[in-house]
């Protein structure tokens, strides 16, 4: 997978944001792990932003863009080095499965397999321009 776009419950987010947007770098957020279904949940910052953005969204002088993936029957999970404040590398490969979904930098890895993938969000916030240069 390339793109955001392609992703299920895409619906919002292309209603947002006029052209695909690559899957690439990320800020993690947050990572949530419900082990009764098996789910995990993973928010991140994008350093792109809508170019189609409700009004609202435009008055508010937000500068950023949070979405997440929402993941069920997730299996082979591995976390290493979690929390990071350095940006992550998203890589999302179609299997005969589901998907194989990796976040990772020099430091850090978060893998697993997984039979859904879901685009979650996307919603937009005022941050620290600094906080994204930094981190990367």
């Amino acid at each position: 997978m390339k793109y955001w776009n392609e992703m299920e419950n895409n619906i919002l987010f292309n209603k947002i944001f006029s052209t695909q947007v690559a899957i690439g770098s990320v800020s993690l957020y947050s990572i949530t792990i419900d082990n009764d279904r098996p789910t995990i949940t993973i928010e991140f910052d994008i350093p792109e932003l809508p170019d189609k953005a409700p009004e609202k969204w435009k008055k508010s002088g937000f500068n950023t863009c949070r979405i997440g993936i929402r993941c069920g029957d997730i299996c082979s999970l591995t976390i290493k080095n979690i929390p990071t404040t350095k940006n992550l590398k998203v890589t999302i490969l179609e299997t005969k499965d589901g998907f194989t979904v990796t976040l990772f930098n020099k430091e850090s890895l978060i893998t697993f397999s997984t039979e859904l993938i879901s685009l979650c969000g996307p919603s937009v916030y005022m941050n620290s321009l600094d906080e994204w240069q930094q981190s990367s």
